[in-house]
């Protein structure tokens, strides 16, 4: 390339750049500092040399920031355009991977068996509700019961603390703990995950011509391209927690904190819907 004296040539466009492993010598008569990254710029009579970052907003100011700055732009808009066609190709793929989660057993029939579970009047009576509830905010799947401490226990714990406790004393005990518990954290939405987001964010795109996008729309729906893949792996293992919660083994113990008769048989039944065993 020309060894340019930038005192005796002024900047037209820039149309490449470049990062190399080794360091190769600037294009400028005046500098021929080493780097390993620069830019390939055209004067206006034509001569084409490599020219350092720091090199060309030092001996062309201005010029050569405005036109290496187009230039990244244009390099990021291209990228990006072509990566969101390649999406697009794939939309079919991915609208049969939602589906999949979705499924027999899956997605859908999670969303609404967490529903019946932890909002009342939709098949589960109010205490395990609350509790569910109660377990969802603590984040806390332990089941406790209380029993009566004996008169030795309550002697033993008078002794313990240093002052005398009055009878009768109640012991909370572990009775169970609650497994896929997760499944009720509002980060693990399958309906916002799956439906209000990731399902509502594709029927926009669909909407969208690609090479019609504007700089700006290029760049945010490239960076939200980057979050579906996570979005997908988090609706897995959501609808993963979700079977492992709803297995009427590993909700039974709930009974066992069920006060009135009723509710009782209420939840037998909706545990007669659910898995059997946990998977």
């Amino acid at each position: 390339m020309a060894d340019l004296d930038p005192k005796d040539k002024k900047m037209k466009s820039v149309i490449g750049s470049y990062q190399f492993k080794d360091r190769i010598r600037c294009g400028l008569s005046n500098c021929h500092t080493p780097h390993a990254k620069g830019y390939i710029a055209v004067t206006e009579d034509g001569y084409e040399t490599n020219i350092g970052q720091d090199c060309g907003k030092k001996y062309f100011g201005v010029d050569f920031e405005t036109l290496s700055r187009k230039f990244d732009r244009d390099v990021i808009e291209k990228e990006n355009r072509e990566r969101l066609w390649i999406f697009a190709s794939r939309l079919k793929e991915l609208d049969e991977k939602i589906d999949n989660i979705r499924g027999s057993l899956g997605g859908d029939w999670i969303y609404k068996n967490i529903q019946a579970l932890t909002n009342l009047n939709q098949g589960c009576p109010l205490g395990v509700v609350r509790r569910m509830q109660a377990m969802a905010k603590s984040r806390n799947g332990l089941i406790t019961t209380q029993r009566l401490a004996t008169d030795k226990e309550v002697d033993e714990l008078s002794t313990i603390q240093g002052r005398a406790i009055e009878k009768p004393y109640y012991i909370e005990e572990p009775l169970a703990e609650i497994q896929g518990l997760e499944a009720l954290y509002p980060e693990n939405d399958l309906r916002v995950l799956l439906v209000k987001g990731l399902g509502n964010d594709i029927k926009l795109f669909r909407e969208k011509d690609i090479d019609e996008m504007s700089y700006e729309e290029l760049a945010k729906w490239a960076k939200w391209l980057g979050t579906v893949e996570g979005t997908l792996a988090q609706a897995e293992l959501a609808v993963v927690a979700g079977k492992k919660l709803l297995s009427a083994d590993n909700l039974e113990p709930l009974l066992a904190v069920i006060d009135q008769k009723d509710d009782a048989l209420g939840f037998t039944v909706f545990l007669r819907s659910l898995l059997r065993k946990s998977t």
